[in-house]
């Protein structure tokens, strides 16, 4: 625990998330033109991946009436050269104090005493104070993800498809090794997804926003190739009309890519959602990936704003 004139900083605990949901919605409402409220449920399950420790990994900031006004982030990442991803966030009423210096000082000082020599953060490209902030403190920027999204209005006309070609929902108590191979040859290339792990893949499961309606797997005469999953990003207090769809994957195994499988697929999950009462759809994806971006575009998504990743090396 640490005091900064009028300001408490002390580490995580299990009973915060409430006050950490009601930081994070002050902040994302401020600026996000998509924001959508999110529960302390939302961030319990969040932070429950067996790679993450609250008291740890986070930090938070209080006034001298006790309010939440402040909060940070660090997750160790096995790379080489060792790496930490950091994030720093601040009420809007508390800028300009010093506060967001505090919390980054604190989180660089954190990683270095684990090894880190890089830190990594992620900052919309609407929010032009905090990339001045993160460039004001050395961070340089190196790649992007973009935002899209689709209004589902109407269910979409699937191609005419292979005989073999077939969709079923992936069993994710029974079928994790099916999933968690099918993931890593897909993505063993892709920086922005990265391999996982058993352990991993249970924790999306038990997150109070996973939807087994929509892990699907795509199979050829029996086989699997490819597989795609979406969960509900929906604003907590809203109806199933509105409910958000948020795409977390659509992959194919590279063998069997360029036959248009991937546009199958996409199609297959936007209708299932459509179904049980999605109407947007939301997918971030990295800027050098055309492929993906194409298919996309093709798919009538569109651009709403960039996640600019930027990087500090010590």
């Amino acid at each position: 625990m640490r005091s900064s004139n009028t300001y408490l900083l002390e580490h995580g605990n299990d009973s915060m998330f409430e006050d950490y949901a009601a930081l994070y919605n002050a902040i994302d409402s401020f600026d996000n033109p998509d924001h959508i409220e999110l529960s302390g449920e939302y961030f319990r399950s969040s932070f429950s991946s067996p790679s993450v420790e609250v008291g740890r990994d986070i930090v938070l900031i209080q006034n001298s009436d006790g309010t939440l006004v402040a909060a940070g982030t660090i997750f160790s990442q096995k790379t080489s050269p060792p790496s930490s991803r950091i994030m720093v966030q601040v009420h809007p009423d508390f800028r300009n104090r010093g506060i967001g210096s505090m919390v980054l000082d604190h989180l660089l000082e954190t990683g270095k005493k684990r090894g880190s020599t890089v830190f990594e953060c992620r900052i919309p490209s609407f929010r032009t104070d905090a990339i001045s902030f993160a460039e004001f403190h050395k961070f340089k920027y190196e790649y992007s993800w973009i935002k899209m999204r689709l209004d589902i209005d109407k269910p979409i006309e699937s191609e005419v498809l292979p005989q073999e070609l077939k969709f079923r929902l992936l069993n994710p108590m029974r079928e994790l090794k099916t999933w968690l191979v099918l993931h890593n040859e897909i993505y063993k290339d892709g920086a922005d997804s990265g391999i996982t792990t058993i352990k991993s893949l249970r924790t999306q499961i038990k997150h109070v926003n996973f939807d087994p309606r929509l892990l699907v797997l795509c199979e050829i005469n029996g086989k699997a190739i490819g597989i795609g999953s979406g969960w509900s990003a929906s604003h907590v207090t809203d109806d199933c009309r509105t409910r958000i769809l948020q795409i977390q994957g659509v992959g194919i195994l590279p063998k069997y890519r360029q036959r248009g499988y991937g546009q199958a697929l996409l199609v297959e999950i936007l209708n299932r959602a459509f179904h049980i009462g999605y109407r947007i759809a939301e997918l971030v994806v990295q800027n050098n990936n055309q492929a993906a971006i194409g298919l996309y575009t093709k798919n009538r998504f569109h651009e709403r704003y960039r996640h600019l990743w930027y990087k500090l090396v010590t």
